[in-house]
């Protein structure tokens, strides 16, 4: 795999993400990508090597509901100032046009 390297795929393995091939691949490209990436996790293994993967970065978790709109939005606003990683767990079909220029990188 021309993305990763051993080293790295070990260390991706001691944050929790899975040591198969469609794992490892979806890791290089998640991590190599210039966008935002979108994942589509039912058995929840994604979402847990990038918790694990960016604690020390000061990852902040969040979901856009209405009721939880305000408080994402600051959520979001603090970490794009700061430099910091956001997670948007359980998208809806439709994501509120407030944050469009944030995810629209």
């Amino acid at each position: 795999m021309i993305l990763t390297n051993d080293a790295q795929k070990a260390e991706w393995n001691t944050q929790k993400l899975p040591s198969d091939n469609v794992s490892t691949e979806n890791g290089a490209i998640l991590t190599s990508s210039d966008r935002y990436s979108l994942m589509i996790d039912p058995q929840l293994q994604g979402i847990t090597w990038i918790k694990e993967k960016e604690k020390n970065s000061g990852l902040e978790t969040t979901r856009l509901t209405p009721e939880t709109m305000n408080q994402a939005i600051k959520i979001l606003e603090r970490s794009v100032e700061q430099g910091k990683p956001v997670l948007i767990e359980n998208l809806e079909n439709s994501i509120d046009a407030s944050i469009a220029p944030i995810y629209g990188r």
